[in-house]
């Protein structure tokens, strides 16, 4: 079906995304056009949690295959924190780590439903929750990629949470 085509596309257009991220910080690191390391190392640990989840998932999608993506963005969420508190622990928190992780715990908690919904309560036909689903982790994905990329506060995600702290403080 042209659908599942569909899934797949964007599925390899993110990872496409994650890889050339990658690529491009690597060649500016090295060219000392921006020496970034916390949105280098971010988008080293994306490519490669990635890239690695889709080598290791059938193109014969199961319905247990919800739990290996929650793990993988469990293991990618843990290896984010602790490569910000081993490498950057002194540094401020760049957007790309704020988004990265943010966007894995939505999706986190996208595929712990679906694994519910799908595996463990046995239900195979499509409703709200699956096209929430779908619509949400793709839109996420491709929102980390161009984060990824830009190393900008693109939704105000950090400026609202700085003037919410300030509001806090004031009063």
């Amino acid at each position: 079906m042209a659908y599942d085509y569909f899934g797949l596309s964007i599925g390899a257009l993110v990872i496409w995304g994650f890889v050339m991220a990658s690529l491009m910080n690597i060649f500016f690191y090295v060219l000392a056009i921006n020496k970034n390391l916390q949105t280098l190392s971010c988008s080293v640990i994306l490519a490669t949690s990635y890239g690695i989840s889709d080598l290791s998932l059938s193109t014969q999608f199961h319905s247990s295959d919800f739990g290996v993506l929650l793990a993988y963005d469990v293991i990618t969420i843990v290896c984010l924190l602790i490569a910000r508190q081993i490498l950057f622990k002194r540094e401020k928190v760049q957007p790309v780590i704020v988004y990265c992780c943010l966007g894995l715990m939505i999706n986190s908690a996208l595929f712990l439903a679906m694994f519910v919904d799908s595996h463990l309560l046995g239900n195979y036909q499509p409703w709200g929750l699956w096209y929430f689903y779908s619509t949400t982790v793709n839109v996420i994905d491709l929102i980390m990629v161009g984060v990824v990329i830009l190393n900008r506060d693109l939704l105000g995600i950090q400026l609202i949470t700085r003037k919410l702290g300030r509001d806090k403080a004031a009063a």
